[in-house]
Parts: structure tokens; sequence; C-alpha cells
């Protein structure tokens, strides 16, 4: 059993079937009926929209031991694509039987609404970063909002493409902006470790 699984609590998992995504394998579509929720044992899923411009706009990675289609509990069709970014092994939890199990358990309905609340911090954050006009402005929020340790560094699990999408940037301004952040020193990145360089610190 991994440690993403073991987190799961058991009445939960024992509701669970396992799924497996290839690569690029879609979960569900936007507009599909909402039927289940979905906890990550390996690999990572993104929720995307297009945007008006055709971009893709990530809206959440899921990641061994996080949950997502959270919604669908409540909600009657996906609002988003959920694609694997890489092979991906998922835990599969209908939306009927996870309410139940929310009705009949307090404590994992207490948890349940902890994880939501932690979740709309995030959301709220995506939501201040994309009101920004500038790059430079959306990378130091970002750094201010998911930078850890002494130094505020952020250690990017996916690529700068991914960070792009996630800032809602081309990846191309993104490569530009970060160049620009390193040569006057306000930013530091040492390959995937991304930080506030000492000029701002």
């Amino acid at each position: 059993m991994s440690d993403a699984r073991a987190a799961i609590d058991p009445r939960l998992a024992a509701a669970a079937r396992p799924r497996r995504l290839a690569r690029r394998e879609y979960a569900f579509r936007q507009g599909e009926s909402a039927r289940a929720v979905f906890f990550v044992v390996e690999g990572e899923v993104q929720l995307c929209r297009v945007g008006r411009r055709g971009e893709r706009i990530i809206l959440h990675r899921a990641r061994p031991g996080e949950w997502f289609a959270e919604a669908a509990l409540w909600s009657g069709c996906y609002h988003c694509d959920a694609v694997a970014a890489r092979a991906a092994q998922l835990l599969e939890i209908p939306a009927a039987k996870f309410r139940d199990a929310l009705r009949r358990d307090a404590a994992l309905a207490e948890r349940w609404i902890e994880l939501l609340s932690r979740q709309l911090q995030g959301a709220r954050a995506r939501a201040e970063r994309a009101a920004l006009s500038g790059a430079e402005e959306r990378v130091r929020h970002y750094l201010a909002t998911h930078g850890a340790g002494p130094g505020g560094a952020v250690e990017l699990r996916g690529s700068l493409k991914d960070l792009a999408a996630e800032l809602g940037l081309a990846h191309e301004t993104l490569y530009r902006t970060l160049a620009r952040m390193q040569k006057s020193g306000s930013v530091e990145r040492e390959g995937k470790r991304l930080s506030p360089g000492r000029r701002v610190r």
C-alpha cells in the first residue's frame, strides 16, 4: 500500500474502485455527468479549461494524496476536463456513496470541510494572481503564496510549461520573464527550484 493510499479514510476506500489512466488520457470531460469523486494514488491529473484564445488553463493539479472533482458531490455535471499529465493510478468513489459516508460519519465530514477550506484558500490565491496584469507580478505572487522555508523557495513538480499554464501565461512569456527576473536578481533558479532573489528578500 502506498503512502497516498494509506491517507484515505477506510470507509471511502471500501467504496472505491481502482482506475488507471495513461498519460493524456481523460478521467472525464467538461459537460459529462458528474458521477464520482477521485483520489490520486500515483501520478498527476490536471483539471483544465480552454481559454478565450484557445489556450489551456490549468485550474488545479491533483497529485498523490490529493482529491479532485469534489464538486461532483453536489453538481449534475463536470465543469472542466480532467486529464493525466503522466500515468496515474486513481481511486474512483461514486458520488452517492461518498455523500452517504459524510452523512454517517461526523468526523469524516469535519475533515472534509477542513480540506475544502484549504482548497478555497488556494482558489482565492489563484483568483488574485489571475487579476494581476503583469507576468512578473504573477511570478512574485506565486512565490509568495507557494514558497516554503526561509528562502521562500518553490520546488516545481512539473515543467515550466505547466507553470505557465497555471499562471495563465504563454510559456514563451514565462521563459522571457524568468530570464529578465534572473538577470535583475529578483528571482533565482536552480534546476526546478525557484526562489525570490536576494534583492527582494
